[in-house]
């Protein structure tokens, strides 16, 4: 048995149990459009033995994460209203980005498909996350990490074009000052890993070449001193990116330190950009 993960690690991997529910939501439902109590509904079952419901996607937090990512890779689109729940559609890029996945060792996406029962295999592994979810009393302030102010699925709603202006305006930095230094450090070496990756390099040649380009692009701007919202996003989003593909890898924590450390470069260096980031992209 394995052991039991500490909270950051469950924090980088739990997510994808739940985009994969939702992934499998959005596949088989009747309904073109869907909401977060639909969801619920349907991985809603009756617990014979306790007499009771059991929701196999109960945990709030991981729910709007996988929504979160799906929107950041353009899975799926919102519509918002200003006191109705928000409302969801997938796109064309759904599929592509969960048969992608399928074709990952080690991901779930993959593990599910290989067990011949995907929902069956996915409650399974849905029943362990929200035990120990629970465990670790996870709450949508543990991803502040990766968005940096929660992103509830009612909030979409505040989402605007970006200005842009506002999005490539260059923004001063000096390269020796340490956190500077440490983001650019970090960065390089989640660049390297990735390029350096032989079977992302042959499995998914486009998208490996489209992510490590939008890298080494950012990495470029940083050790120049001169970036934009525009740069830190498209580097943000390449990383998240690599990070589906590598989520059980062990490259995912010098992914996840790439994103901490320009995380870091944006509050300390780019206060004046935090809003327009956390607007347009929950970073």
């Amino acid at each position: 048995m394995a052991p039991k993960l500490d909270k950051q690690s469950f924090l980088n991997l739990a997510p994808e149990y739940y985009l994969l529910a939702l992934y499998v939501h959005s596949q088989y439902s009747q309904q073109q459009f869907h909401t977060d109590i639909a969801w619920q509904r349907e991985f809603t079952v009756e617990d014979h033995d306790a007499d009771e419901e059991y929701c196999y996607v109960e945990n709030a937090a991981l729910r709007a994460e996988a929504v979160r990512i799906m929107l950041s890779q353009g899975a799926i689109e919102l519509i918002d209203d200003h006191f109705g729940p928000i409302i969801w559609r997938k796109t064309a890029e759904m599929q592509r980005l969960a048969t992608s996945l399928e074709k990952t060792p080690g991901n779930v996406f993959y593990k599910a498909k290989a067990s011949g029962d995907v929902r069956g295999w996915l409650y399974a592994a849905l029943q362990k996350v929200n035990t120990r979810a629970s465990e670790l009393g996870i709450t949508d302030t543990d991803f502040e990490p990766y968005k940096d102010g929660g992103f509830a699925l009612d909030a979409a709603a505040e989402v605007k074009d970006a200005d842009p202006v506002g999005e490539w305006a260059p923004v001063k930095l000096d390269s020796a000052d340490p956190v500077v230094a440490e983001a650019i450090s970090k960065l390089s070496a989640a660049t390297q890993a990735i390029e350096q990756d032989n079977g992302y390099a042959s499995e998914r040649k486009q998208e490996r070449d489209a992510v490590v380009a939008d890298l080494k692009g950012g990495l470029e701007k940083l050790k120049e001193g001169e970036v934009s919202v525009g740069w830190i996003r498209r580097t943000i989003n390449a990383l998240r990116l690599a990070s589906i593909t590598f989520a059980n890898n062990v490259k995912a924590q010098t992914i996840d330190g790439a994103m901490q450390g320009l995380k870091e470069v944006v509050k300390t260096h780019m206060k004046d950009a935090i809003e327009l980031l956390l607007r347009h992209w929950p970073f």
